[in-house]
């Protein structure tokens, strides 16, 4: 780096940053130093300074360094200024100007789905999900469709984990029937929900597949209300449309998105 204007400060600081990613969710400060070829001095400098600006979070008891809430917020408005934020919202867009539905796009985040694209069908019954929506992966077509894409091994020690809180009459809290659904959710490649998160609410969705390595990072869904349409017209009309919009939503998404989960 010959720029006179390089800060080498600023380079650590992100470096510590671009350490978390999914196999390792969280560190010590002597692994990131070991990772960085810092000494301890400067590790626990730049972590200090990095938890003073809200970026990450330390654990009293453990030491273990995670990065917080805020950090997520901030990767998301990031990620809201990128060409790719841009083409998926064209990819959306042309949907929802020819059918007038509400569609999400989200990515995963441990067993929350954060929304980073949506748009809103107009002089309708809508409903405006969280952009951050936790505990969802049982009760979301969302979340549904992202799990589909695990390897069967691993789909099974998630749902083990799982907190299966029942939001309505028709959510799914048995581990055994959820593991089936998913199963077909696999072989049809698409998600189906029916008021299992909301009364009134039909969603259907289909994973955002990393083609790299085969897994899922997110899913992006169409809603309606249960007085619009029924399950077989949706699953007739919308089911190959959707899975055509996730393909081409996982064809454009950038390592930056791949590891950000």
């Amino acid at each position: 780096m010959s720029n006179s204007y390089f800060s080498k400060s600023l380079e650590k600081g992100l470096r510590v940053l671009s350490l978390f990613n999914r196999e390792q969710p969280a560190l010590t400060q002597t692994e990131i130093a070991h990772k960085l070829g810092l000494n301890m001095t400067s590790t626990y400098r730049y972590i200090s300074t990095l938890v003073d600006m809200g970026f990450l979070e330390k654990d009293g008891i453990t030491k273990q360094i995670t990065p917080s809430i805020y950090c997520l917020a901030f990767c998301n408005n990031l990620m809201h200024a990128t060409d790719h934020r841009k083409i998926i919202k064209v990819l959306v867009d042309e949907i929802h100007s020819r059918f007038n539905i509400t569609i999400d796009v989200a990515l995963s985040v441990d067993d929350d789905m954060m929304r980073i694209y949506n748009r809103q069908a107009s002089d309708m019954m809508t409903f405006n999900l969280p952009d951050f929506t936790r505990n969802c992966l049982h009760n979301t077509a969302l979340g549904k469709a992202y799990l589909s894409t695990l390897p069967l091994d691993e789909l099974k020690n998630r749902i083990k984990k799982l907190q299966l809180t029942s939001r309505t009459a028709h959510t799914v809290v048995n581990r055994k029937a959820l593991l089936e659904e998913l199963k077909q959710t696999k072989e049809q490649n698409f998600a189906l929900n029916c008021e299992e998160y909301l009364p009134g609410l039909i969603a259907i969705a289909a994973p955002i597949v990393d083609p790299h390595k085969n897994r899922g990072i997110g899913a992006v869904s169409f809603d309606f209300s249960t007085i619009q349409r029924g399950v077989e017209e949706i699953k007739e009309q919308f089911a190959p449309i959707i899975i055509d919009l996730a393909n081409k939503i996982s064809s454009i998404i950038p390592v930056d998105y791949r590891n950000f989960d």
